[in-house]
């Protein structure tokens, strides 16, 4: 499968290209700062560009099967990968969010709801991107899929990962990049939460 990845710079979004490249797929990876990730492989093309300049997205895009968007709260970067879908034909479209973005299925929970009150104080624009980007998947017309998260590590993976939503007792606060990673790559053929927003954890 051909598979552009957003956010492939970060430490998520290297373990993710390295993961799908493992697993046989053709991947764009899409960098502001190209020499940010030091991979090379025959199925890797790393496209150099801005996320507020919609040709290069377009040109990212439009050979996908599929598109994984890891660049966090940045919601307008978001609209204009939404928008290249659109031109391009790519329906599927896998989005890393956070426990910042309330789905009609969780409950209270007031860890969760701790955390959330926290973000929202000492980093009030992120909190409100983060929520913006999400108000915009969900309003398009893709095959979306929102992983939402608390908090991430750097711990080896186990993929041991717990799925559903909050306030339920399944989901924890904190999950491996690693399998983060593997979680989303899994998505791209899994169409179980197919417009949905599921909850990850180890």
């Amino acid at each position: 499968m051909r598979i552009t990845i957003f956010g492939a710079t970060g430490r998520m979004g290297q373990l993710l290209v390295r993961q799908a490249l493992d697993a046989g797929h053709v991947v764009t990876a899409y960098a502001r700062t190209p020499g940010k990730l030091p991979l090379t492989h025959a199925n890797l093309t790393i496209a150099a560009g801005q996320l507020d300049d919609d040709q290069s997205i377009l040109e990212a895009v439009r050979p996908a099967d599929a598109v994984i968007e890891g660049v966090g709260s940045e919601s307008a970067a978001t609209r204009r990968i939404i928008a290249a879908m659109d031109t391009a034909g790519v329906k599927r479209f896998v989005v890393v969010s956070t426990c910042s973005v309330p789905d009609p299925a969780d409950r209270p929970d007031l860890k969760f709801k701790a955390l959330v009150q926290l973000v929202r104080t000492a980093a009030p624009r992120a909190w409100a991107e983060v929520r913006s980007a999400a108000e915009a998947v969900r309003a398009s017309d893709l095959d979306w899929t929102l992983v939402r998260v608390a908090k991430l590590n750097d711990k080896p993976a186990t993929g041991a990962i717990k799925v559903g939503h909050y306030g339920h007792g399944v989901v924890d606060l904190s999950i491996s990049r690693a399998d983060m990673a593997a979680f989303l790559l899994s998505q791209v053929t899994d169409e179980t939460y197919l417009r949905n927003a599921p909850a990850i954890s180890n």
